[in-house]
């Protein structure tokens, strides 16, 4: 009896958040399954690092200044940042409501029954971005940008209806198609594709196949674009 009794206290309680979720008056029923702590081994904090620092919001951002960077305009840098605030802070700005009102477990967005709300609304920004940047007469090349990030979500949006696809990967292999046509460089497809991949996936919030599949769908989607600037 006694061992028993030992047995059941060191048995840990299940993990459930002390706060209610917001607007909903109920306990996080998906906070044991996302993890949003940060990783203490070294090897798990570089990936979270790197995780955070390529994150698609800042990749899109970056592929927008490189591109008003090469043009060195006043009037790309406009179109630059008329696209990051249309298509990447306004989507931002909705997903940190949602994580506050409980609709979505974290900012990572783990898990992939959550995506739809936030991929819909990136989707229609990112779209009215595009628009907006092609009817007002902004440089071609960041015109096909636009429109390589917006078919790369809308492909994405599909895909994760059934399967959980590395958006990282995607928007790290698109980015880096870009540096590739600009440059001359493969370097960050060589190096800084795989990296950000292995970052998800020492994570653990994808697979190898699942970076593997992004990483392929954002090399694509931006060859295609670029193609159409030459």
């Amino acid at each position: 009896m006694a061992l028993h009794e030992k047995t059941r206290k060191d048995v840990a309680p299940p993990e459930i958040s002390p706060h209610p979720v917001r607007g909903t008056g109920r306990q996080t029923a998906t906070a044991a399954a996302v993890d949003t702590t940060v990783p203490k081994a070294w090897d798990g904090f570089l990936a979270y690092v790197i995780s955070q620092v390529c994150s698609p919001p800042v990749l899109a951002t970056a592929a927008m200044a490189i591109i008003a960077w090469t043009l060195a305009s006043p009037h790309a840098w406009r179109w630059a940042g008329t696209y990051v605030f249309l298509a990447i802070v306004a989507p931002l700005v909705h997903l940190f409501w949602l994580v506050w009102r409980g609709r979505v477990s974290d900012l990572d967005v783990q898990l992939r029954e959550e995506r739809t709300r936030p991929l819909l609304f990136a989707i229609a920004c990112a779209g009215l971005a595009w628009l907006v940047l092609a009817l007002g007469g902004a440089p071609l090349k960041m015109v096909a940008a636009a429109g390589g990030l917006w078919v790369q979500m809308a492909i994405i949006f599909g895909i994760t209806l059934r399967w959980k696809i590395s958006v990282h990967s995607a928007a790290a292999a698109g980015v880096a198609t870009l540096v590739w046509s600009l440059f001359g460089t493969l370097l960050p497809l060589a190096i800084g594709v795989p990296i950000i991949a292995w970052s998800r996936v020492r994570l653990r919030r994808h697979t190898v196949a699942q970076t593997i599949a992004g990483s392929a769908l954002g090399l694509t989607i931006f060859l295609v674009a670029v193609s159409m600037t030459c």
